[in-house]
C-alpha cells in the first residue's frame, strides 16, 4: 500500500511503495490528492514512462488541460508538453531556462489558472538542474501583522509579459495572445482544501498591484518577495531518472538551477491541472 511519507523540509512529502498503475483506483487517488494539498508537493519515485502513460498518472489528481504553446504539446497527447531545457555546446541556453530560473508559480496569466503541475523526467544531466520549491502558506505567516492588514483584499495584475520580469518569454502566436488577456487575482489567496492563507505572488507574470501607484507598487511586490525569497521557505529537489514531482501551485513558487553541464540532455513530460479561480 502506498504511504505518504512527509520530507524534513518546509513543504514536500515521497510517496513511496506506489504501483503507478493503480493511481486511478478512488483510495489511491484520494491519498495522493490529499497528500498534495497536505504538503504542497508530492514525489513518486519511478521509471520513464510514454506521454500516454503521464497523462494517465495526471488524472489521479484532476483533470489535465493542454498549455498554451502548441508547439510544445506531444504530437499524439496534446494535455502532455516536451519540456527541453538542455544548455546547447555553444554556450547558449534554451530561452524558457533563463524565465525559470527565477521564483514563479505556473499559469497566472490565466484567469483560471492550473490547480496543479506534473514534471516527469526523461532524460537529466549528470549533475545539477535541481528544481526548488517555495511554501507561500510560510511566506505569508511570515509577514508582519502591519504588512499582512496592509495586503489584505488587495489585488494584482498578471500578464504573460511584464515590464517586471527579468527576462521575456516565449513567443505567441496571434491565437495564444489573444487567449492570454492581462488578468486580475487576490495577492492573498486562500487554499479550497485546507482553507490557509498564502501568498499569490509570480515574479515573472506579476505586473503590478491594483490602485497603487507604480513606485508604491513595485517597493511593495520587492518586499513581499524579499520574504518569499528567503531559505526557510524552499526546498530542492534533485531529480532521479523517473521521478514524477507534481506541485501545488496555489500555494508554491518554483525555480530551476541551471547548473548542468552544457549538451547533457534535460528533457521533462509537463501535465497542468485544471484548476479553479483564485479566492
Amino acid at each position: 500500500m502506498a504511504q505518504v511519507i512527509p520530507l524534513n523540509a518546509p513543504l514536500g512529502a515521497r510517496i513511496e511503495g506506489l504501483d503507478r498503475s493503480q493511481t486511478l483506483t478512488p483510495a489511491v487517488a484520494s491519498l495522493l490528492d490529499q497528500a498534495l494539498a497536505d504538503h504542497l508537493l508530492v514525489v513518486i519515485p519511478g521509471s520513464p514512462m510514454t506521454p500516454e502513460q503521464t497523462r494517465e498518472l495526471s488524472l489521479a489528481f484532476g483533470e489535465p488541460r493542454p498549455q498554451l504553446l502548441r508547439r510544445k504539446r506531444a504530437n499524439d497527447v496534446p494535455e502532455v508538453s516536451l519540456m527541453v531545457s538542455t544548455l546547447m555546446d555553444d554556450g547558449t541556453t534554451y530561452k524558457t531556462v533563463y524565465r525559470a530560473e527565477d521564483w514563479h508559480t505556473d499559469d497566472s496569466y490565466f484567469e483560471v489558472p492550473a490547480k496543479a503541475t506534473l514534471l516527469h523526467s526523461i532524460a537529466i544531466p549528470s549533475r545539477g538542474g535541481s528544481t526548488w520549491f517555495c511554501n507561500m502558506h510560510s511566506v505569508y505567516d511570515a509577514l508582519p501583522e502591519a504588512t499582512k492588514r496592509r495586503i489584505d483584499g488587495k489585488r494584482a495584475v498578471h500578464g504573460y509579459d511584464t515590464p517586471r520580469a527579468r527576462n521575456r518569454p516565449a513567443p505567441r502566436t496571434a491565437q495564444e495572445i489573444a487567449e492570454t488577456p492581462d488578468v486580475e487575482h487576490p495577492l492573498v489567496r486562500t487554499h479550497p482544501i485546507t482553507g490557509r492563507k498564502g501568498l499569490y505572488l509570480n515574479p515573472n507574470r506579476l505586473d503590478r498591484i491594483v490602485g497603487l501607484p507604480r513606485e508604491e507598487s513595485d517597493a511593495l511586490l520587492d518586499e513581499l518577495t524579499e520574504e518569499a525569497r528567503k531559505p526557510k521557505h524552499h526546498h530542492g529537489h534533485v531529480w532521479a531518472l523517473g521521478d514524477v514531482v507534481v506541485w501545488d501551485n496555489r500555494a508554491t513558487m518554483h525555480r530551476v538551477v541551471n547548473d548542468y553541464p552544457h549538451g547533457e540532455p534535460r528533457i521533462m513530460h509537463r501535465v497542468l491541472l485544471k484548476g479553479e479561480r483564485p479566492a
